[in-house]
Order: C-alpha cells, then structure tokens, then sequence
C-alpha cells in the first residue's frame, strides 16, 4: 500500500489586519487614490485637486503610525507641507482628521 499522506498541521495563524488598512476615497480628492497599509505607510496621488479629469498627478508616499487599540492612525504630512502628527480615528466606515474631512474605506 502506498503511505497514507501525513496528517494537516495546525492552521495557520491569521495574519493581523489593521482596521485601518485599504483604499480610500478622500472628497477633498475626488478620484485621486489614497490608501493606507498595515504598517501604517500612506500612500495616494493628488491631482488639481482632483484626480477624476485627466489631471496630472503627483503620487507621494507619507509615514504614519496605527494606534488599533485606540482606533487612531498618527500620520506624518510635513513632506506635503501639513503638520507632522495628523490624527486620523476610524470612525466605522473610514478615518475622520481633525477639519471634519473623511476618507471614506472602498
């Protein structure tokens, strides 16, 4: 008889997944990408402001820090010219910053 196949190991572990990380839609941007990875990297393109026309875009890269148990996301914007430790709080369906702008998860 052939060898019967060694047995499934233990699952996997699941892999941690921020609530914060995925696509967004900023309406300060319309069509202009945003998103945000787990390691807290921001990353997006900004147009005229838009990005819905054929403008031309200027993709940037921002660092920030995810605070899941507080449900907040510290970002840097000094290279964009904003200030250095941006709030962003998840607020269900998106993250909410200090003006009351929402980028809102896709």
């Amino acid at each position: 008889f052939p060898p019967s196949p060694a047995p499934p190991g233990p699952p996997a572990a699941p892999h941690a997944v921020s609530i914060f990380e995925g696509n967004y839609a900023d309406p300060k941007h319309p069509g202009c990408a945003r998103a945000i990875a787990s390691n807290g990297v921001v990353s997006g393109t900004d147009g005229t402001p838009g990005c819905e026309n054929g403008e031309p875009q200027r993709p940037w890269n921002l660092s920030g820090k995810i605070f899941e148990d507080e449900k907040k996301i510290f970002i840097d914007f000094s290279p964009k010219g904003g200030p250095k430790d941006l709030t962003g709080e998840w607020v269900g369906n998106g993250v909410r910053f200090p003006d009351g702008n929402v980028w809102k998860k896709l």
